[in-house]
């Protein structure tokens, strides 16, 4: 369902309200805020992931094995924090049917 032109209108005038009440409010809740974001902490992980195979690859010649574990720490470390907000979309919809789906949580007689 479409909003109508007075509606888009009020969330404009409620938006421009927000924004100068509170600006750092209305840029934590922007999306582009968001996505940028989302792809410093993606990127700053592979960064650490990379860090951490590079370490892992020059304790193998060394012989170091503290050396090799810290490296595959921090590269299954580096790896969570890239993947960490890889699912958290804020624009996620519920599907069209799902209104029409049985409630499967009904107890049992």
């Amino acid at each position: 369902m479409e909003l109508s032109h007075f509606e888009k209108q009020e969330l404009d005038k409620i938006a421009r309200g927000l924004e100068e009440d509170d600006p750092r409010l209305a840029t934590l809740m922007s999306l582009q805020d968001l996505r940028g974001h989302r792809w410093k902490r993606t990127e700053r992980g592979l960064l650490v992931a990379l860090g951490g195979l590079g370490i892992l690859l020059v304790s193998l010649p060394l012989g170091s094995l503290p050396l090799g574990v810290m490296g595959f720490m921090m590269m299954g470390g580096g790896t969570y924090w890239a993947t960490l907000l890889m699912d958290d979309s804020p624009l996620r919809r519920a599907p069209k049917n799902a209104g029409n789906l049985p409630n499967t949580h009904e107890e049992l007689p």
